[in-house]
């Protein structure tokens, strides 16, 4: 319910009120479980960063080769982004507000994309790419999610487009090396 509502009316305008109604809870209910509104959006970012992972480890086979492997774990990533319509701008957007609840998670969850890149480009048999190349090529990867939950805030991402523009970022990883 407190993803609908997020996605529907957004992070700033959603009550708690709003929650419990869509959710079907009690106050009583709720705050058993969570502690305000910002415990929420942390659980949702939480979850929908523990599916990007799970997404994108799915695609670790080694029958395929190592540009196969890119491509599927991109197109992976950014399908579980649409995937999340709404809530998937709401997420994206709100992690970046300069007093977002989602910073300490946000740091987090770049980091641990950050060191999946790093040992999958390691894993490839190319030396350790440098952390702050990969920080950037991370945090422009999450700037076109960004941009396409912008465009394309219903969920209706242009994936083809996304894709593109993530696979020329990574490549500046193999550029340097």
């Amino acid at each position: 319910g407190a993803a609908r509502v997020f996605g529907e009316r957004g992070y700033g305008s959603t009550s708690v009120e709003a929650i419990l109604e869509a959710a079907h809870v009690s106050r009583r209910t709720f705050y058993r479980t969570f502690r305000s509104k910002e415990d929420v959006l942390r659980t949702l970012f939480d979850r929908s960063v523990q599916r990007l992972l799970r997404a994108v480890r799915e695609q670790a086979d080694p029958t395929k080769d190592r540009q196969q492997l890119v491509v599927a774990s991109v197109e992976a990533y950014l399908r579980v982004h649409a995937n999340a319509g709404p809530l998937a701008r709401v997420l994206l957007l709100e992690q970046f507000a300069p007093d977002s609840p989602l910073v300490v998670q946000r740091n987090r969850a770049l980091s641990t994309f950050s060191k999946l890149l790093s040992s999958a480009a390691e894993g490839a048999g190319q030396p350790t790419p440098d952390p702050v190349l990969v920080a950037a090529v991370v945090a422009g990867i999450n700037q076109v999610c960004v941009q396409m939950a912008t465009e394309y805030p219903a969920g209706d991402w242009d994936i083809a487009r996304a894709k593109r523009a993530i696979l020329r970022i990574l490549s500046a990883l193999e550029e340097v090396s």
